[in-house]
């Protein structure tokens, strides 16, 4: 009986110390953060062939260079009561549909009717939070 108690307490000594986890680093991707506040006077009509299509806004970002538009990735979000929530860009919220497009060094954000009915205007938010974020990114081809 003492050898196998012995023989298990060597067989589990054994087993503790040649068997270990791994840990596993990650590398912090970097980003950064822009915010940015608007009011309603600020937005501007979106019109093609004089046929209105909603609003608009244009941000001045030179942080987007165009590293950030051909591999990067760019993220916005809105607030629209002072930072307690934001909702990430397209949403539709308060009948109104957001979305964006960008280019090197601006961010333009759309505000349209969700159904495009030229019967309905769009009322800009009397004050957005804004929040561009630009991630780096490896490009896999």
């Amino acid at each position: 009986m003492k050898k196998l108690l012995l023989t298990f307490l060597i067989g589990t000594a054994t087993l503790a110390v040649t068997s270990s986890c791994t840990k596993e680093y990650y590398d912090t991707v970097p980003s950064i953060t822009m915010v940015y506040e608007r009011t309603a006077n600020q937005w501007q009509v979106d019109e093609v062939d004089n046929e209105y299509r909603g609003l608009y806004i244009d941000l001045d970002v030179p942080e987007l260079t165009n590293y950030y538009v051909n591999q990067g990735i760019v993220n916005v979000a809105v607030s629209f009561d002072n930072e307690q929530t934001y909702f990430a860009v397209p949403t539709t919220f308060d009948p109104v549909a957001y979305s964006y497009d960008y280019t090197t060094g601006s961010v333009r954000i759309y505000a349209q009717d969700p159904i495009l009915d030229q019967d309905f205007s769009v009322t800009p938010p009397e004050h957005v939070v804004i929040k561009i974020s630009l991630t780096e990114a490896d490009f896999v081809q």
